[in-house]
């Protein structure tokens, strides 16, 4: 059974010996791309042949644009008249070699004692008028095509074009319908006219309905969205800080030592400039930093710029911007580290860091609040082991128990050293975390390489989903 589209094709077809899709389109009032889909329908149902052809086509490169529009190099030199190289050379900048190969190939100019003298004003050859041609006509076939290419003025293209014949099995089905009506739907009118008048066509129930592919938000995004949900919900209010950071507050306000390793090139990454920091937190950093640590505090190395290697800083940030108590804040950002790129490890990576003070805080309900964070991002089961931290004391660090992996290392955590609180003015116990979302994130999506959280694969975009 054929379409009416199908049967338009065909007696098309019927009038000619080959036809392009093109020519199809226009002659049946069919768009391209339904030509293209019938034609091979109707193929696979042997009623038509196809055959492919290489079809040669032009166009114009920019610079084929340009030189239609303001004139061939030597067309523009001749039109100077007689004039010195150098007045010449400053006119037409860096076409002119062009213009004097081209003008002196054509016998168009002479060059005599510095002076370009014009010989003939008129151009020999007719580039510009061919150039017009294939602007207007892409099928247009030049006569000079080697001189137009190698000028790169044009640009030669070879496209595949199909030609479409009619086999005799087609024109035998198209004569016997064409005897009887196709219809759709058996009617009460289409009975009383008797039933061998008609061919109703087949339907196929068990055909798919078309599928259409909606836009959707990049699943680490909603998974990163989700993660801010739960920090909203336990009463967090979120802050943020750029990329680009200070020494100061992503080292020296978190008590680490200016001579410390991860202050190295090798472990950040510098940025030309430096930033000015309020003489007073200046003073409480140094105060701290010599007295505890014992070395001399520079304020020139505080002040240099680097991104951000740790999401603290932003806690740093917030705590020296002044803070009433109860303080819950939490921030979701990039960090960066140099690092070698492979199925584990990316230059940049995301990070939640959260502090908290109020008052009668204290460890154990530092490691009751982790726990339920933990729990309501999907890790049941948590584990903390003794750590280090330079901003914290104690310090642990906080394991999670993936099925399928073990234990592994989740984030750090600890209560809040004096001297980091005492930037904030206040005088109370306060607790801090930071804890690494991609990796997380790896394990929730059950991937193997972290590249995967931002590919551009459609595919694999359009089927992954956040499972909460």
């Amino acid at each position: 059974m054929l379409s009416e589209s199908e049967r338009k094709v065909l007696a098309f077809l019927s009038q000619r010996q080959r036809a392009s899709i093109e020519e199809i389109a226009e002659g049946t009032g069919i768009d391209k791309n339904g030509v293209n889909s019938i034609v091979e329908l109707l193929h696979s149902k042997g009623l038509i042949d196809i055959s492919t052809t290489d079809k040669v086509r032009y166009e114009l490169t920019e610079e084929g644009k340009e030189r239609l529009e303001r004139g061939l190099p030597e067309e523009r030199l001749v039109q100077m008249g007689e004039v010195d190289m150098e007045v010449a050379r400053k006119e037409l900048g860096k076409d002119f070699d062009i213009a004097i190969s081209w003008g002196k190939r054509k016998g168009m100019i002479q060059i005599s004692q510095g002076k370009i003298i014009v010989v003939s004003s008129s151009n020999p050859s007719n580039e510009r008028e061919e150039l017009g041609r294939i602007l207007n006509d892409p099928n247009y076939l030049p006569s000079d095509e080697r001189t137009l290419l190698s000028r790169g003025l044009i640009r030669r293209k070879v496209e595949k074009e199909k030609k479409v014949s009619i086999t005799e099995k087609g024109v035998e089905i198209l004569k016997e319908l064409m005897e009887k009506k196709v219809i759709t739907n058996l009617t009460h009118e289409v009975i009383l006219n008797g039933l061998e008048n008609y061919v109703l066509r087949e339907k196929n129930v068990e055909a798919e309905p078309p599928k259409f592919l909606l836009g959707k938000k990049h699943f680490f995004r909603e998974f990163l969205n989700e993660i801010r949900e739960v920090m909203l919900s336990l009463g967090f209010n979120e802050v943020y800080t750029g990329y680009i950071e200070s020494e100061f507050y992503n080292f020296d306000v978190l008590f680490q030592p200016q001579d410390h390793p991860a202050r190295e090139i090798h472990d950040s990454f510098t940025i030309s400039g430096s930033a000015k920091v309020d003489p007073k937190l200046v003073e409480i950093v140094r105060d701290s930093h010599e007295t505890m640590w014992r070395y001399k505090w520079s304020e020139a190395i505080a002040s240099r710029l680097v991104l951000r290697s740790q999401a603290t800083a932003t806690t740093a940030r917030t705590l020296a911007s002044g803070i009433k108590l109860p303080a819950r804040y939490f921030t979701i950002g990039k960090v960066f580290r140099p690092d070698a790129i492979d199925a584990t490890h990316l230059l940049e990576f995301h990070q939640l860091d959260g502090f908290i003070v109020e008052k009668d805080f204290n460890f154990r309900k530092l490691l009751s609040l982790l726990k339920e964070i933990f729990n309501m991002i999907g890790i049941r089961e948590v584990r903390f082991k003794p750590g280090y931290f330079p901003f914290t004391e104690p310090s642990v660090e906080i394991y999670g128990y993936i099925s399928g992996i073990g234990w592994t290392e989740m984030a750090g955590a600890g209560l809040l050293r004096p001297e980091v609180i005492r930037i904030s003015g206040l005088d109370e116990v306060g607790g801090a975390w930071g804890i690494g979302l991609d990796r997380i994130a790896l394990t929730r999506f059950g991937l193997k390489d972290i590249r995967l959280l931002y590919t551009r694969d459609v595919e694999f975009l359009r089927n992954m989903t956040v499972r909460i």
